[in-house]
C-alpha cells in the first residue's frame, strides 16, 4: 500500500541501513492528546469511503465483483487475508492487479530503467528552485538519504521527494517468506485457474510519478526538511491504519484537525498527485472487467478512499459499491 511499484524500484546511494522502527502517529496522538485525537477522528470519519478494505461491486444484469485494498508489502500481517477476502477471491474468474509480476526481476529491472530515464533534470537547477533559506536543510536531508547535493541538483523534484519518502528501516536480512501481498494474490489466482490481468503498465506508473508537479514535490521536500518528518513514522502510521481498515484517515492528517502534531500537507499533496492520475487509468481498465462480473480487483489501499478514489469512481460509473469488510 506504499506509493506503488515504481517507488519500490528506486535504488538509494546509501550503503548501510540500520534496523529501526517508526512511531504510529495516530496512536501517539490518541495517547498524548485525547481531545486533539477526538477532533482529528471527527474529521477522519468524514472522509468519503475512508473505512473498509473489501467492497462488493454490482449492478443489475451483471454478476458480482469485488474490490480489495492491499499493501505493497511482504509483512506477514499484510498477507493474512480475512476469510471474507479469500472467499471473494475464490469466487472470481478474473483477478485484476496493478502490475502482474511486479516482484519479478524482469519487471523490477524495467521499472528501474524507466525511473532512471525520467529522473534527470536538464540544466541541473533543482535545489535552486527552493527558497534560499530552506535550501541547506533540504540538502542535508537529501544527503542523509545518500544523495549528495551535486547529484540532487541534477534530479527531478519528484525523484528527490520519493527518495525522502523511503523508510530508512532495513528489511530483515533473511525472510522466510519474501512474497508480497500482491504477489500472493496473483499466485492464488493462478492456482485456482483465474485469469490474471493488469490494471497498469510499468511506463504508466513511472509516467504518473513524473507528472507530479514540481511545486508539489518541492513542498514535500521542504516539509520533510523543516518539520523533520520521518518516513518510518509515516510507514508505521499507514500500517496501523491498514490493520484497522481506516486507511482513509490518512487523508485527514493535515491542518488544525490534526492538532498541529504533524502536518502531512506536503506528503498528502504528493500522494494525491501520484494516486489520482493512476486511479483514472485503473478505472478505464476495470470497468469492462467488472461489467462482466465474477472479478476481483486488488489495488493498493490508498487507491480506495476519497472523492477521487476508486470506490467513488466506480460508484459514479453506475455500479452499487458496498463495504463488506
Amino acid at each position: 500500500m506504499r506509493s506503488g511499484d515504481a517507488a519500490r524500484a528506486l535504488t538509494s546511494a546509501a550503503t548501510q541501513l540500520e534496523p529501526c522502527s517508526g512511531v504510529d502517529l495516530v496512536k501517539s496522538l490518541q495517547a498524548s492528546d485525547p481531545a486533539g485525537f477526538e477532533t482529528f477522528e471527527g474529521a477522519a470519519r468524514g472522509v468519503v469511503n475512508g473505512q473498509g478494505l473489501l467492497w462488493r461491486v454490482e449492478r443489475p444484469g451483471a454478476r458480482v465483483s469485488y474490490l480489495f485494498g492491499t499493501m505493497h508489502s511482504s509483512d506477514d500481517q499484510a498477507k493474512q487475508f480475512d476469510d471474507l477476502v479469500l472467499r471473494a477471491l475464490a469466487r472470481s474468474h478474473v483477478v485484476a492487479i496493478e502490475l502482474p509480476g511486479a516482484s519479478t526481476k524482469r519487471v523490477a529491472s524495467e521499472l528501474r530503467r524507466l525511473v532512471a530515464n525520467r529522473s534527470f533534470r536538464p540544466g541541473g537547477d533543482t535545489l535552486r528552485l527552493l527558497p534560499e533559506h530552506v535550501r541547506p536543510a533540504v540538502e542535508a536531508r537529501v544527503a542523509r538519504a545518500g544523495i549528495p547535493a551535486s547529484v540532487a541538483n541534477q534530479l527531478n523534484p519528484w525523484y528527490l521527494a520519493l527518495a525522502l519518502s523511503r523508510s530508512n528501516c532495513a528489511a530483515p536480512i533473511q525472510r522466510s517468506d519474501p512474497e508480497t501481498a500482491d504477489a500472493r494474490i496473483e499466485r492464488m489466482a493462478h492456482e485456482q485457474g483465474a485469469e490474471v490481468v493488469a490494471l497498469e503498465t510499468p511506463i504508466e506508473q513511472v509516467d504518473a510519478l513524473a507528472s507530479v508537479p514540481d511545486g508539489v514535490a518541492l513542498r514535500m521536500l521542504r516539509d520533510a526538511a523543516e518539520r523533520n518528518t520521518r518516513p518510518e513514522d509515516i510507514e508505521s502510521t499507514i500500517t496501523g491504519l491498514y490493520q484497522t481498515r481506516r486507511i482513509g484517515y490518512l487523508l485527514a492528517m493535515r491542518g488544525p484537525a490534526w492538532a498541529g502534531m504533524f502536518d502531512a500537507d506536503g506528503y498528502a499533496d504528493f500522494l494525491s498527485a501520484f494516486i489520482t492520475r493512476r486511479n483514472v487509468t485503473m478505472l478505464q481498465r476495470a470497468l469492462p472487467i467488472i461489467g462482466e462480473g465474477d472479478a476481483f480487483l486488488a489495488v493498493g489501499a490508498l487507491h480506495l478512499p476519497g472523492p477521487n478514489g476508486l470506490v467513488e469512481m466506480i460508484r459514479s460509473s453506475g455500479f452499487t459499491v458496498t463495504r463488506i469488510w
